[in-house]
Protein backbone atom coordinates (compact mmCIF):
# COMPACT_ATOMS: atom_id res chain seq x y z
CA UNK A 1 0.00 0.00 0.00
CA UNK A 2 1.55 3.35 -1.39
CA UNK A 3 1.16 6.85 1.54
CA UNK A 4 -1.21 7.69 -0.30
CA UNK A 5 -3.58 4.88 -0.06
CA UNK A 6 -2.12 5.29 3.50
CA UNK A 7 -3.60 8.58 4.26
CA UNK A 8 -6.49 7.90 2.29
CA UNK A 9 -7.37 5.48 4.99
CA UNK A 10 -6.26 6.82 7.98
CA UNK A 11 -8.67 9.48 7.66
CA UNK A 12 -11.83 9.04 9.79
CA UNK A 13 -14.53 9.22 7.80
CA UNK A 14 -18.41 10.68 7.58
CA UNK A 15 -20.86 8.06 6.99
CA UNK A 16 -23.84 9.06 4.52
CA UNK A 17 -27.32 7.64 5.40
CA UNK A 18 -26.64 7.28 9.11
CA UNK A 19 -28.36 10.32 10.26
CA UNK A 20 -31.54 9.17 8.17
CA UNK A 21 -31.47 5.52 9.78
CA UNK A 22 -31.20 7.06 13.42
CA UNK A 23 -34.55 9.10 12.79
CA UNK A 24 -36.02 6.09 11.25
CA UNK A 25 -35.05 4.17 14.22
CA UNK A 26 -36.58 7.21 16.46
CA UNK A 27 -40.02 7.48 14.95
CA UNK A 28 -40.35 3.57 15.05
CA UNK A 29 -40.01 4.41 18.77
CA UNK A 30 -42.44 8.06 17.94
CA UNK A 31 -44.89 5.57 16.76
CA UNK A 32 -45.33 3.00 19.96
CA UNK A 33 -45.85 5.72 22.48
CA UNK A 34 -48.55 7.63 20.47
CA UNK A 35 -52.05 7.20 22.06
CA UNK A 36 -53.97 6.63 18.86
CA UNK A 37 -56.68 4.82 19.11
CA UNK A 38 -59.14 6.14 16.58
CA UNK A 39 -57.31 4.10 13.83
CA UNK A 40 -57.62 -0.16 14.17
CA UNK A 41 -54.70 -0.65 11.99
CA UNK A 42 -52.37 1.78 13.77
CA UNK A 43 -52.13 -0.55 16.67
CA UNK A 44 -50.37 -3.04 13.76
CA UNK A 45 -48.13 0.28 12.95
CA UNK A 46 -47.00 1.10 16.10
CA UNK A 47 -46.11 -2.33 17.72
CA UNK A 48 -42.72 -3.18 18.14
CA UNK A 49 -40.73 0.05 19.05
CA UNK A 50 -38.13 -1.73 21.03
CA UNK A 51 -36.56 -2.63 17.31
CA UNK A 52 -36.06 0.62 16.91
CA UNK A 53 -34.08 0.35 19.99
CA UNK A 54 -32.30 -2.58 18.74
CA UNK A 55 -31.36 -0.68 15.51
CA UNK A 56 -29.34 1.92 17.71
CA UNK A 57 -27.53 -0.73 19.36
CA UNK A 58 -26.30 -1.80 15.85
CA UNK A 59 -25.32 1.62 14.88
CA UNK A 60 -23.49 2.42 17.75
CA UNK A 61 -21.43 -0.96 17.89
CA UNK A 62 -20.23 0.31 14.34
CA UNK A 63 -19.34 3.96 14.79
CA UNK A 64 -17.87 3.32 18.20
CA UNK A 65 -15.71 0.45 17.04
CA UNK A 66 -14.89 2.55 14.10
CA UNK A 67 -13.72 5.94 15.97
CA UNK A 68 -11.57 3.37 18.31
CA UNK A 69 -9.89 1.36 15.70
CA UNK A 70 -9.25 4.26 13.33
CA UNK A 71 -7.65 6.16 16.31
CA UNK A 72 -5.53 2.69 16.64
CA UNK A 73 -4.92 2.26 13.18
CA UNK A 74 -3.87 5.93 12.82
CA UNK A 75 -1.69 6.86 15.84
CA UNK A 76 -0.80 3.15 17.23
CA UNK A 77 -2.83 3.86 20.25
CA UNK A 78 -5.93 4.81 21.91
CA UNK A 79 -6.14 7.32 24.16
CA UNK A 80 -9.16 6.25 26.62
CA UNK A 81 -9.53 8.95 28.83
CA UNK A 82 -10.16 11.32 25.87
CA UNK A 83 -12.52 8.54 24.59
CA UNK A 84 -14.12 8.44 27.84
CA UNK A 85 -14.67 12.44 27.90
CA UNK A 86 -16.35 12.69 24.46
CA UNK A 87 -18.26 10.45 25.25
CA UNK A 88 -19.54 12.21 28.49
CA UNK A 89 -19.68 14.94 26.73
CA UNK A 90 -21.80 13.83 24.23
CA UNK A 91 -24.43 11.77 26.59
CA UNK A 92 -24.23 13.05 29.85
CA UNK A 93 -25.51 17.03 30.08
CA UNK A 94 -28.92 16.15 27.89
CA UNK A 95 -29.62 13.19 30.03
CA UNK A 96 -29.04 14.91 33.46
CA UNK A 97 -31.38 17.32 32.28
CA UNK A 98 -33.87 14.77 31.60
CA UNK A 99 -33.39 13.55 35.21
CA UNK A 100 -34.10 17.70 36.42
CA UNK A 101 -36.88 17.46 34.21
CA UNK A 102 -38.28 14.08 35.49
CA UNK A 103 -37.69 15.08 39.01
CA UNK A 104 -40.04 18.40 38.46
CA UNK A 105 -42.80 17.03 36.43
CA UNK A 106 -44.67 15.92 39.31
CA UNK A 107 -44.25 19.30 40.87
CA UNK A 108 -45.52 20.61 37.43
CA UNK A 109 -48.39 18.54 37.13
CA UNK A 110 -49.90 18.53 40.62
CA UNK A 111 -49.47 22.29 41.51
CA UNK A 112 -49.30 23.76 38.29
CA UNK A 113 -51.87 21.71 35.70
CA UNK A 114 -53.67 20.48 38.89
CA UNK A 115 -53.12 16.77 37.47
CA UNK A 116 -51.93 13.82 39.53
CA UNK A 117 -49.29 11.67 38.09
CA UNK A 118 -49.48 8.46 36.78
CA UNK A 119 -50.63 5.89 38.98
CA UNK A 120 -48.99 3.21 36.32
CA UNK A 121 -45.49 2.29 37.06
CA UNK A 122 -43.12 2.78 40.04
CA UNK A 123 -41.54 5.68 41.89
CA UNK A 124 -38.63 7.34 40.96
CA UNK A 125 -35.63 6.02 42.17
CA UNK A 126 -33.02 9.30 41.75
CA UNK A 127 -30.29 7.19 43.02
CA UNK A 128 -30.66 4.31 39.85
CA UNK A 129 -31.34 7.47 37.61
CA UNK A 130 -28.26 9.07 38.41
CA UNK A 131 -25.57 6.27 38.45
CA UNK A 132 -26.69 5.16 35.14
CA UNK A 133 -28.74 2.05 36.52
CA UNK A 134 -32.51 2.41 35.44
CA UNK A 135 -32.39 -0.71 32.95
CA UNK A 136 -31.68 -2.37 36.62
CA UNK A 137 -34.38 -0.77 38.32
CA UNK A 138 -36.94 -1.37 35.22
CA UNK A 139 -35.69 -5.30 35.57
CA UNK A 140 -36.20 -5.89 39.52
CA UNK A 141 -39.37 -3.81 39.27
CA UNK A 142 -41.14 -5.59 36.33
CA UNK A 143 -42.66 -2.27 35.15
CA UNK A 144 -41.60 1.04 34.30
CA UNK A 145 -40.87 4.55 36.19
CA UNK A 146 -44.40 6.92 36.19
CA UNK A 147 -42.39 9.56 35.04
CA UNK A 148 -41.03 11.02 31.58
CA UNK A 149 -38.64 10.63 30.13
CA UNK A 150 -37.56 7.99 32.83
CA UNK A 151 -38.93 5.37 30.64
CA UNK A 152 -37.04 5.90 27.56
CA UNK A 153 -33.52 6.13 29.01
CA UNK A 154 -33.24 2.49 30.02
CA UNK A 155 -31.45 1.89 26.54
CA UNK A 156 -29.16 5.09 27.22
CA UNK A 157 -28.05 2.98 30.27
CA UNK A 158 -27.53 -0.07 28.21
CA UNK A 159 -25.17 2.41 25.90
CA UNK A 160 -23.48 3.79 28.58
CA UNK A 161 -22.49 -0.12 29.70
CA UNK A 162 -21.76 -0.87 26.33
CA UNK A 163 -19.03 2.19 26.16
CA UNK A 164 -17.03 1.01 29.32
CA UNK A 165 -17.03 -2.56 28.45
CA UNK A 166 -16.25 -2.22 24.60
CA UNK A 167 -13.53 0.91 25.53
CA UNK A 168 -11.59 -1.02 28.10
CA UNK A 169 -11.50 -4.55 26.15
CA UNK A 170 -10.48 -2.43 22.75
CA UNK A 171 -7.74 -0.47 24.69
CA UNK A 172 -6.14 -4.04 26.14
CA UNK A 173 -6.94 -6.41 23.56
CA UNK A 174 -5.09 -5.95 20.11
CA UNK A 175 -6.84 -5.11 16.99
CA UNK A 176 -6.81 -8.63 15.58
CA UNK A 177 -8.18 -9.94 18.71
CA UNK A 178 -11.55 -8.01 18.11
CA UNK A 179 -13.50 -11.05 15.88
CA UNK A 180 -12.72 -13.45 18.97
CA UNK A 181 -14.22 -10.63 20.91
CA UNK A 182 -17.11 -10.03 18.62
CA UNK A 183 -17.77 -14.16 18.66
CA UNK A 184 -17.76 -14.54 22.47
CA UNK A 185 -20.56 -11.41 22.70
CA UNK A 186 -22.87 -12.99 19.78
CA UNK A 187 -22.55 -16.39 22.53
CA UNK A 188 -23.08 -13.96 25.76
CA UNK A 189 -25.63 -12.00 24.40
CA UNK A 190 -27.80 -15.13 22.74
CA UNK A 191 -27.06 -17.37 25.97
CA UNK A 192 -27.96 -14.72 28.66
CA UNK A 193 -31.06 -13.93 26.23
CA UNK A 194 -32.28 -17.75 26.09
CA UNK A 195 -31.66 -17.53 29.96
CA UNK A 196 -33.63 -14.51 30.97
CA UNK A 197 -36.45 -15.72 29.05
CA UNK A 198 -36.98 -18.90 30.72
CA UNK A 199 -36.88 -17.17 34.04
CA UNK A 200 -39.10 -14.44 32.57
CA UNK A 201 -36.64 -11.63 33.19
CA UNK A 202 -36.85 -8.36 30.59
CA UNK A 203 -33.56 -8.15 28.07
CA UNK A 204 -33.01 -4.56 29.76
CA UNK A 205 -29.14 -4.77 30.43
CA UNK A 206 -25.77 -4.81 28.27
CA UNK A 207 -25.81 -8.78 28.53
CA UNK A 208 -28.43 -9.32 26.82
CA UNK A 209 -27.71 -7.30 24.24
CA UNK A 210 -24.32 -6.98 23.88
CA UNK A 211 -24.58 -9.33 20.62
CA UNK A 212 -26.39 -6.69 19.38
CA UNK A 213 -23.49 -4.21 19.12
CA UNK A 214 -21.09 -6.83 18.48
CA UNK A 215 -22.97 -7.22 15.12
CA UNK A 216 -22.61 -3.46 13.80
CA UNK A 217 -18.39 -3.67 15.41
CA UNK A 218 -18.26 -6.66 12.34
CA UNK A 219 -18.40 -3.79 9.26
CA UNK A 220 -16.51 -1.80 11.49
CA UNK A 221 -13.37 -3.87 11.32
CA UNK A 222 -13.34 -4.74 8.05
CA UNK A 223 -13.42 -1.47 7.17
CA UNK A 224 -10.44 -0.51 9.01
CA UNK A 225 -8.58 -3.67 8.56
CA UNK A 226 -9.49 -3.95 4.99
CA UNK A 227 -10.96 -0.78 3.52
CA UNK A 228 -10.19 -1.33 0.08
CA UNK A 229 -11.36 -5.34 -0.22
CA UNK A 230 -14.71 -4.58 1.72
CA UNK A 231 -15.35 -1.22 0.17
CA UNK A 232 -15.07 -2.69 -3.62
CA UNK A 233 -17.27 -5.94 -2.55
CA UNK A 234 -20.13 -3.76 -1.41
CA UNK A 235 -19.93 -2.09 -4.52
CA UNK A 236 -20.20 -4.82 -6.57
CA UNK A 237 -23.50 -5.93 -4.84
CA UNK A 238 -26.25 -4.73 -7.54
CA UNK A 239 -28.08 -1.97 -6.23
CA UNK A 240 -31.45 -4.27 -7.09
CA UNK A 241 -30.18 -6.35 -4.72
CA UNK A 242 -29.78 -3.58 -1.80
CA UNK A 243 -33.45 -2.54 -3.15
CA UNK A 244 -34.63 -5.80 -2.22
CA UNK A 245 -33.35 -6.20 0.98
CA UNK A 246 -33.94 -3.15 2.54
CA UNK A 247 -37.95 -4.48 1.35
CA UNK A 248 -37.43 -7.40 2.63
CA UNK A 249 -36.09 -6.17 5.98
CA UNK A 250 -38.94 -3.94 6.79
CA UNK A 251 -41.22 -6.74 6.11
CA UNK A 252 -39.16 -8.57 8.81
CA UNK A 253 -39.10 -5.60 10.78
CA UNK A 254 -43.06 -5.05 10.72
CA UNK A 255 -43.54 -9.03 11.17
CA UNK A 256 -41.32 -8.90 14.10
CA UNK A 257 -43.30 -5.97 15.90
CA UNK A 258 -46.20 -8.26 16.71
CA UNK A 259 -44.16 -10.25 18.52
CA UNK A 260 -43.87 -9.01 21.97
CA UNK A 261 -42.66 -10.31 25.63
CA UNK A 262 -39.72 -11.98 26.61
CA UNK A 263 -39.25 -15.22 25.40
CA UNK A 264 -37.62 -17.88 23.05
CA UNK A 265 -38.81 -16.79 19.89
CA UNK A 266 -37.55 -13.12 20.62
CA UNK A 267 -33.50 -14.72 21.19
CA UNK A 268 -33.81 -15.94 17.86
CA UNK A 269 -35.82 -13.02 16.25
CA UNK A 270 -33.17 -10.01 18.07
CA UNK A 271 -30.42 -12.08 16.99
CA UNK A 272 -31.93 -12.10 12.82
CA UNK A 273 -32.33 -8.10 13.16
CA UNK A 274 -28.95 -7.45 14.63
CA UNK A 275 -27.22 -9.62 11.52
CA UNK A 276 -29.91 -8.01 9.29
CA UNK A 277 -29.39 -4.28 10.27
CA UNK A 278 -25.90 -4.81 10.05
CA UNK A 279 -25.91 -5.62 6.41
CA UNK A 280 -27.99 -2.55 5.84
CA UNK A 281 -25.20 -0.38 7.69
CA UNK A 282 -22.67 -2.43 5.15
CA UNK A 283 -24.19 -1.28 1.84
CA UNK A 284 -24.33 2.40 2.65
CA UNK A 285 -20.59 2.39 3.82
CA UNK A 286 -18.94 2.70 0.50
CA UNK A 287 -17.89 6.09 -0.30
CA UNK A 288 -19.31 6.15 -4.18
CA UNK A 289 -22.25 3.87 -3.70
CA UNK A 290 -25.79 4.73 -5.08
CA UNK A 291 -27.32 3.12 -1.74
CA UNK A 292 -27.47 6.26 0.29
CA UNK A 293 -29.69 9.41 1.77
CA UNK A 294 -27.87 12.85 1.14
CA UNK A 295 -26.78 14.62 4.22
CA UNK A 296 -28.69 17.74 2.43
CA UNK A 297 -32.26 15.08 3.46
CA UNK A 298 -34.45 16.41 4.98
CA UNK A 299 -34.40 13.40 6.72
CA UNK A 300 -30.75 13.32 7.24
CA UNK A 301 -31.35 16.68 9.06
CA UNK A 302 -33.67 15.50 11.43
CA UNK A 303 -31.26 13.09 12.07
CA UNK A 304 -28.77 15.31 13.33
CA UNK A 305 -31.37 15.74 16.77
CA UNK A 306 -31.97 12.20 17.43
CA UNK A 307 -30.76 12.07 20.62
CA UNK A 308 -33.49 15.25 22.11
CA UNK A 309 -36.13 13.53 19.46
CA UNK A 310 -35.79 10.30 21.29
CA UNK A 311 -36.15 11.79 25.10
CA UNK A 312 -38.52 15.09 24.21
CA UNK A 313 -40.82 13.13 22.68
CA UNK A 314 -42.10 11.48 25.85
CA UNK A 315 -42.47 14.83 27.34
CA UNK A 316 -44.86 16.15 24.84
CA UNK A 317 -47.04 13.43 24.14
CA UNK A 318 -47.54 13.16 28.15
CA UNK A 319 -48.21 16.82 27.82
CA UNK A 320 -50.60 16.50 25.06
CA UNK A 321 -52.55 13.78 26.35
CA UNK A 322 -52.73 16.18 29.39
CA UNK A 323 -54.00 18.76 27.69
CA UNK A 324 -56.32 17.19 25.00
CA UNK A 325 -59.44 16.54 26.98
CA UNK A 326 -58.76 20.27 28.35
CA UNK A 327 -59.18 21.55 24.82
CA UNK A 328 -62.04 19.45 24.46
CA UNK A 329 -60.18 16.81 21.68
CA UNK A 330 -59.99 13.20 21.26
CA UNK A 331 -57.58 10.92 19.53
CA UNK A 332 -60.87 8.47 19.23
CA UNK A 333 -61.61 10.57 15.96
CA UNK A 334 -59.73 10.24 13.20
CA UNK A 335 -59.28 14.55 13.12
CA UNK A 336 -58.09 14.67 16.74
CA UNK A 337 -55.72 11.58 15.90
CA UNK A 338 -53.97 12.76 13.18
CA UNK A 339 -53.66 16.33 14.77
CA UNK A 340 -52.45 14.78 17.62
CA UNK A 341 -49.41 13.70 15.67
CA UNK A 342 -48.75 16.44 13.81
CA UNK A 343 -48.90 18.32 16.93
CA UNK A 344 -46.24 15.74 19.24
CA UNK A 345 -44.19 15.22 16.01
CA UNK A 346 -43.47 18.70 15.03
CA UNK A 347 -43.24 19.77 18.95
CA UNK A 348 -40.67 16.72 19.21
CA UNK A 349 -38.60 18.50 16.50
CA UNK A 350 -38.39 21.78 17.72
CA UNK A 351 -37.69 21.52 21.14
CA UNK A 352 -35.06 18.64 20.21
CA UNK A 353 -33.40 21.57 17.63
CA UNK A 354 -33.80 24.23 20.05
CA UNK A 355 -31.94 21.94 22.89
CA UNK A 356 -29.12 21.08 20.57
CA UNK A 357 -28.37 24.31 19.44
CA UNK A 358 -29.11 26.11 23.14
CA UNK A 359 -27.64 23.39 25.48
CA UNK A 360 -25.81 19.97 24.02
CA UNK A 361 -23.85 22.03 21.04
CA UNK A 362 -22.14 24.17 23.65
CA UNK A 363 -20.65 21.03 25.72
CA UNK A 364 -19.85 19.12 21.76
CA UNK A 365 -17.60 22.16 20.90
CA UNK A 366 -15.55 20.78 24.13
CA UNK A 367 -14.87 17.78 22.26
CA UNK A 368 -12.20 19.25 20.30
CA UNK A 369 -9.95 19.30 23.39
CA UNK A 370 -10.30 15.55 23.56
CA UNK A 371 -9.12 14.40 20.05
Amino acid sequence: MNSSETSIQQQRRHFHTFDALRFFAFFKVFLLHLPITAFPWFNYMRAGGGIGVQFFFVLSGFLITYIILEEKSRTGQFNLRHFFARRILRIWPLYYLMILVAFLTPWVTEQVLNVSTSPVGYEPDWWMSLLFLENYKMMITGSHPNVSPLGVMWSLCIEEHFYIIWGLLLYFIPVRKLPVVIVCSVLIGYISRYFYAGYGIPALDIFTNIDLFAFGAVPAYLLITRRFATENALLRVPFWVKLLFTAILIIVVQVCSQHTGNDYAFVTLTMVLGVMFAILLSFTIPRHTRFRIGDKNILSSLGLYTYGLYLYHTIIITLLRVLYPVLGLSTDTPGGAILFIIIALLATIGCSMVSYYIFERPFLKLKKWFR
